[in-house]
């Protein structure tokens, strides 16, 4: 019998004004089939599809992959799948601006969507049905996209997508 995974989804967008106001926590989470972490590149390839295919049915551009940003979405879910925790805040206080500002990325606008979830179609459908993830994927400010897709365990999968100015 096929474990049902249960999706948890966190979100957080960056603008000048916004940054302190809009970071969340994190959460402890239990992996309940662990394995070594491992890079699901055909589902992080199949999510950015999804994004600029949702993006260019609204008449907006599609974003442009970039590798800078989709180093810091890996590290974030490496993370997370590391230290068995879920959120835009770690447990030792570091924040998505901490991170960009950690790696140098300089920003006018910056957004941070995240899924646990146990597969891509899924985590996809999660970020479309929530108004806040939803918003950061039709947002007209971004132009470029770093995603992550990270399995942690059996059905137990990361994803992390950033979205830059």
């Amino acid at each position: 019998m096929r474990r049902a995974a249960a999706c948890i989804a966190a979100l957080i967008t960056l603008s000048p004004l916004a940054a302190a106001a809009s970071e969340g926590g994190w959460v402890q989470v239990a992996i309940s089939h662990p394995h070594a972490p491992r890079i699901v590149t055909a589902e992080a390839r199949a999510l950015f599809a999804d994004v600029n295919a949702t993006r260019m049915r609204h008449g907006l551009s599609p974003l442009v992959a970039d590798e800078r940003l989709s180093d810091l979405a890996l590290a974030v879910a490496r993370q997370m799948a590391d230290r068995r925790y879920f959120g835009h805040t770690d447990p030792s206080g570091v924040t998505f601006a901490d991170r960009l500002r950690a790696a140098g990325y300089q920003y006018r606008f910056a957004a941070e969507n995240m899924a646990l979830d146990c597969d891509e179609a899924h985590a996809n459908a999660a970020f479309l049905q929530s108004p806040g993830h939803y918003e950061n994927i039709v947002d007209p400010q971004p132009h470029k996209l770093g995603i992550a897709v990270l399995a942690a365990g059996d059905g137990e999968v990361f994803y992390v997508e950033e979205f830059s100015d």
